[in-house]
């Protein structure tokens, strides 16, 4: 769906549908970031991990690994929620550190609601990661980054609020590759 997916990251076909044909790789579902976030998150992430933004943009996850098996039941159970919900609002915090990961706390409790009704309807399904009650933030580096002091963020971080404008599915991994493929968007009801 043109216009949420991050610059430089929608599929490559018009159509791309989440069956997952026997391919290997999980999936996963992230929120889709406003253009001016994803754009300023992007150029810190590429700042401060370059070698992990070229596997995967700066982005708030909500579920990280989900079945490839199961991508089109996945996909049915997202559609139908975000079909329902207006864009959630959201805040972003300071820059934090854990386990070497960087990362900016999100506040959105309408995100928070939709994690968990998805959770619920996927029991059975979710990683012991996606079992976790959520703690919402946008990876600018993941675990792999250098261990380091928590470097400064670009000021001009936009702090918000914000809205988030709709969901994200990539598939990652599988063929022997770290990166991070699109495969379908959904956007929230307006």
């Amino acid at each position: 769906m043109a216009g949420l997916w991050p610059a430089g990251w929608a599929p490559v076909l018009p159509e791309v549908r989440p069956s997952a044909g026997g391919q290997a790789g999980a999936l996963i579902l992230t929120a889709a970031l406003p253009p001016a976030v994803q754009a300023t998150a992007d150029a810190e992430r590429c700042r401060l991990y370059p070698e992990g933004a070229a596997r995967a943009p700066a982005h708030l996850g909500l579920f990280r690994h989900l079945p490839g098996s199961m991508a089109d039941e996945l996909g049915r159970a997202i559609r139908a929620l975000a079909s329902q919900m207006h864009p959630p609002t959201f805040t972003i915090g300071t820059a934090q550190q854990k386990n070497g990961a960087l990362m900016l706390p999100v506040q959105c409790p309408a995100l928070e609601r939709l994690r968990s009704a998805l959770a619920d309807q996927w029991h059975g399904l979710l990683s012991p990661g996606d079992l976790a009650p959520p703690r919402l933030h946008i990876t600018l580096a993941g675990h792999r980054a250098p261990k380091t002091a928590v470097p400064d963020i670009n000021p001009s971080m936009p702090t918000g609020p914000w809205r988030c404008p709709g969901l994200l599915l990539w598939r990652v991994g599988g063929y022997g590759e770290a990166c991070w493929t699109p495969l379908v968007a959904w956007r929230f009801h307006r």
